[in-house]
């Protein structure tokens, strides 16, 4: 063999050892890494989305909660059994391309028949999703609603099918509600379907919220805003004014002795349930967002001018300070002359009469003078006094609240440069809940709870228990001394005042007070309409205690239509009476 032949052979010898050497780095050395890459061919990781955690009320009745939901999903191209799916579907012909839905919210009933068509169609597919429902839903600007998350809340982490509260209690407690997605690793044939599946991680749903709501007592302040609308209407008859569609207003009642709010109730609502449909009804929710009547807006924590409510602050500023004492008294005049004539409500003089019967008549001229006292020294110690009692400030609720105005000396330098200077007949409006003040219902709902525990004043919440955790909240102390007169004037009010046509005959001793606040209308007829009222007030009373508001925007009179909704609820607390007893 020549010395040609030999070279030959150790070429061929020297190229079959590195195709070896090249095997044995794929198969051994590298095994892991190709292959890998190999089961990315047919393996997967899925995500599995988690339940929301559900809401109830504090009975434990179902407010939210969770249904899977199926829908059938076309890819487009060729469906060999298509006048089956036709049939099935009740379509008349295919889309022309896809991806598309043929069905959402497939019929339980008719989900194994379409599994299995879609099992052997390779352009059908049918998508789970976790749709939220609202079983017994409560106002929704107060439960709110959930959606698909936006892009933003996909870069956080958010899955796209995934729902993400947006409004009211459901953005709220968002963090409590969402639940921890799970992972699955899923085997697919050539066609994508699945054949076998690994739960790598189990989903884990969120926490179910127990609410303070009691939802029998939310059915009723609910009932009592529709039903007001034929009181606002009467009194707009006696103005001339048109009659309103339907009644805006609040209604809250709570627990004084540990700020739990027991009903919440706003109008006009909506059902929260519009938000969970798919395909969602768009000339629905675009008319409910332009509606001029805002039904999105929660106006038991939106501020407005507090009117005659206010005149407890005024009243126990006036005691605290040394302005009057008990036994004080101004004569209630029909007006009084300061800067222009300042009427009262009523026109004759009533007399005679000391802070508690100042409250119980809702006499403005009697505040007027005791506002002309010290007009410019009083109005920051008024301030004071009203975030004291809690009006200017948040109440603690779990859900976003208007902090409102409480005006002061330095509050009108920086709020309104062209006129900083304060006038003495400013504080003559704001003794009477008028000019620059604002307050949300919640916080005179508080603000009644502190009166009615002698300064016991508590944190209102909306919240609970979540999970197995109880939610406690702080209560705060107000000093005072004269809790007893602000609480004997709020009694006459019932028994000899403004609320007496009303509330006199009423089952449960009860104390409270009218308001009927101005606004920028200034039309007669249009003033907003408020009631605060507790009770019982009778010590011997084994009945729970009760704090409620009624609100109305534009509802005309706080005793014609505020204080008969109020009456209502606490009928239905105490289970009294009638409890939907017109008036």
């Amino acid at each position: 063999m020549n010395g040609r032949v030999w070279i030959l052979l150790g070429f061929f010898y020297a190229l079959l050892l590195v195709f070896v050497g090249r095997l044995w780095q794929l198969q051994v050395l590298q095994y892991e890494q190709y292959a890998t890459k190999s089961q990315g061919n047919y393996l997967r990781t899925e995500t599995i989305l988690a339940p929301r955690g559900r809401i109830l009320d504090r009975n434990g009745q179902v407010i939210a909660t969770n249904r899977l939901a199926v829908d059938l999903l076309y890819l487009g191209g060729e469906v060999h059994l298509k006048e089956r799916l036709l049939a099935l579907t009740g379509l008349k012909e295919l889309p022309k391309t896809g991806p598309v839905e043929l069905m959402t919210n497939i019929p339980e009933a008719l989900v194994p028949t379409l599994a299995e068509l879609s099992a052997v169609e390779p352009n059908l597919k049918l998508l789970e999703r976790i749709e939220r429902v609202y079983p017994n839903p409560i106002s929704g600007p107060v439960i709110g609603y959930t959606a698909l998350p936006n892009q933003a809340q996909l870069e956080e982490g958010y899955a796209p099918e995934e729902l993400v509260g947006v409004a009211g209690l459901e953005a709220a407690l968002e963090g409590h509600l969402k639940g921890i997605k799970g992972v699955v690793l899923v085997e697919v044939n050539a066609r994508g379907q699945r054949v076998r599946f690994q739960e790598l991680r189990e989903p884990q749903s969120g926490s179910d919220v127990y609410l303070t709501i009691d939802l029998p007592l939310q059915r009723a302040a609910e009932r009592a805003l529709e039903e007001a609308v034929a009181d606002i209407n009467r009194i707009r008859q006696r103005n001339g004014l048109p009659p309103a569609r339907q009644a805006k207003g609040a209604i809250v009642a709570l627990d004084p002795r540990n700020g739990e709010v027991l009903a919440m109730a706003t109008s006009p609502s909506f059902d929260p349930n519009l938000f969970g449909r798919r395909p969602r009804p768009s000339d629905k929710i675009r008319a409910l967002f332009s509606d001029p009547d805002r039904p999105t807006l929660n106006r038991a924590v939106n501020a407005y001018p507090p009117g005659s409510t206010y005149k407890l602050v005024s009243s126990s500023l006036a005691l605290e300070s040394g302005y009057v004492t008990p036994s004080t008294t101004f004569r209630c005049s029909p007006y009084i002359v300061y800067g222009g004539i300042r009427r009262n409500w009523a026109r004759y003089d009533m007399g005679m009469m000391t802070v508690k019967e100042a409250i119980a008549q809702s006499c403005n001229t009697w505040y007027y003078q005791m506002a002309l006292l010290d007009p410019i020294g009083m109005v920051d110690r008024l301030h004071k006094r009203a975030i004291e009692l809690g009006l200017g400030r948040p109440t603690g609720l779990e859900i976003g609240e208007q902090t409102g105005v409480v005006p002061s000396l330095q509050w009108k330098r920086q709020n309104i440069p062209k006129d900083p200077r304060w006038w003495p007949g400013e504080t003559l409006s704001i003794v009477i809940g008028q000019g620059y003040n604002k307050a949300t219902p919640v916080q005179i709902a508080r603000m009644l709870a502190t009166i009615a525990q002698n300064g016991r004043q508590p944190e209102l919440h909306l919240v609970r228990r979540i999970g197995n955790q109880e939610v406690r909240r702080p209560v705060a102390s107000v000093s005072g001394r004269y809790w007893r007169e602000l609480q004997e004037g709020l009694r006459r009010t019932v028994t000899w005042g403004t609320a007496r046509h009303v509330l006199a005959e009423f089952p449960v001793a009860t104390a409270g007070k009218t308001g009927t606040a101005q606004n920028e209308t200034l039309t007669p007829g249009l003033e907003h309409a408020w009631y605060m009222g507790y009770g019982p007030t009778d010590p011997a009373d084994p009945r729970p205690p009760l704090v409620v508001v009624a609100f109305f925007e534009n509802g005309g009179e706080g005793s014609g239509v505020a204080l008969p909704a109020a009456r209502k609820v606490m009928a239905a607390y105490w289970k009294v009476g009638t409890a939907f007893e017109t008036h």
